[in-house]
């Protein structure tokens, strides 16, 4: 009886030994953590420590990058301003550009263009050469021709044939002679000395509904 008594002594320490050191685990957690977080960074303080403070000059006391250009009265408008004051004077209006000076060729372009035009005159055309004259043979070398009313192996028909031309008041006469030896009477009219002569007798042939034909001695 006395040995089972014991048991639940044991057990209950146990158990404060465990709830302790649970506890003991939590503070040392909690004390880390503030720990860290309270801590200075090393680098960013080494950073912001070793920063120098640097103080940018002031806009008017900065050095003018443009003082070689400026000539012997230095800038343009310093004077003004410090009569004036310190206001800004307002900028002064650009010259209006002038006519651009005409060149040599643009004179001589401008001078074409206004000279007057020159006065056309027309050449008179002269009127073409008349033809030259045909040549008309020497007298004594005209060539004679004749006219051939027809040919008739019948000398009746001849003679009537003849009859018509007489009429007309020209040259005419029966010529006898053979054709494939049978006889035959040819109706010639002429002689006439020229071809103007022949054409006007052949012109009044064809008035009377004679047909002729130019044949020669």
């Amino acid at each position: 009886m006395a040995t089972r008594k014991k048991k639940p002594a044991r057990s209950g320490s146990a158990w404060f030994g465990l709830i302790l050191g649970m506890v003991l685990g939590v503070a040392a957690a909690v004390a880390v953590a503030l720990f860290v977080t309270q801590a200075p960074m090393p680098f960013k303080d080494k950073a912001s420590r070793n920063a120098p403070a640097t103080l940018l000059p002031d806009v008017k006391n900065a050095p003018d990058p443009n003082i070689a250009l400026y000539g012997k009265d230095g800038p343009a408008g310093t004077r003004s301003t410090a009569q004036g004051g310190s206001g800004a004077q307002p900028p002064a209006p650009a010259p209006e550009p002038g006519p651009a000076p005409a060149d040599g060729i643009s004179q001589i372009i401008a001078g074409l263009d206004k000279a007057p035009p020159a006065p056309q005159t027309s050449l008179p055309i002269p009127p073409p050469p008349p033809p030259p004259p045909a040549a008309r043979p020497a007298p004594g070398t005209q060539t004679t021709y004749y006219l051939q009313t027809g040919a008739f192996r019948s000398k009746d028909e001849a003679q009537a044939m003849l009859a018509r031309v007489v009429l007309l008041g020209l040259p005419v006469r029966i010529e006898a002679g053979e054709s494939n030896g049978a006889p035959i009477n040819r109706v010639r009219v002429g002689p006439f000395k020229g071809i103007d002569e022949m054409n006007r007798a052949r012109a009044r042939l064809g008035d009377e509904k004679i047909e002729s034909t130019v044949v020669r001695p």
